[in-house]
C-alpha cells in the first residue's frame, strides 16, 4: 500500500510539472512571436530549461505509471482505454523529446527556435493529452 502511494504521489505531482511547464514554455514563445522578436538568449535558456524539466517529468510519469499499473492491476491487459492512454502518453514523449532535441540544437548553433516546430508540437502535445484524458476518464469510470 505504501508503494503505491509513493507512486501515486509521484505520478500526479510529475503530471502537474509537465502540464504546468509546457504551458509556460509555450507562452514565452507566443508572447515573443506577438512581439515580433525571437526569444532573447537567457529567454531560450529558460525555454530549453523548462522543456528539459518537462521532458523529465514526463519519464517519471512512465517510470512511476508502469509499476502502478502491475501493483494496481496485475496487468497491462486493461482494454482499449488503457491502451489508448499509452497511445496519447506515446505521442506526447515523442513531442516532448523531440522539441528537446531541436530547442538543443537551436542553442547550440546560435539560432532561436524554428517558428514551424515551435508552432506544431503545442497542439500534438495537447491532442496527446486530451488522448490520455479520455482513457483515463473511460478506464476510470464504471457504470
Amino acid at each position: 500500500m505504501t508503494t503505491v502511494v509513493l507512486l501515486k504521489v509521484l505520478h500526479y505531482v510529475s503530471l502537474f510539472l509537465a502540464g504546468g511547464l509546457g504551458v509556460a514554455n509555450v507562452m514565452l514563445f507566443k508572447n515573443h512571436q506577438k512581439a515580433g522578436m525571437p526569444p532573447a538568449p537567457p529567454v531560450q535558456k529558460t525555454m530549453m530549461t523548462l522543456a528539459r524539466l518537462g521532458l523529465i517529468a514526463i519519464v517519471i510519469l512512465w517510470l512511476t505509471g508502469i509499476p502502478l499499473t502491475y501493483k494496481v492491476y496485475g496487468s497491462f491487459d486493461l482494454g482499449w482505454a488503457f491502451h489508448l492512454k499509452l497511445l496519447g502518453a506515446t505521442f506526447l514523449i515523442g513531442a516532448v523529446a523531440f522539441l528537446n532535441l531541436h530547442l538543443t540544437k537551436q542553442a547550440r548553433d546560435g539560432n532561436p527556435p524554428n517558428p514551424k516546430v515551435m508552432k506544431i508540437v503545442p497542439p500534438i502535445a495537447r491532442a496527446s493529452l486530451v488522448i490520455v484524458l479520455v482513457g483515463v476518464a473511460v478506464l476510470t469510470t464504471s457504470v
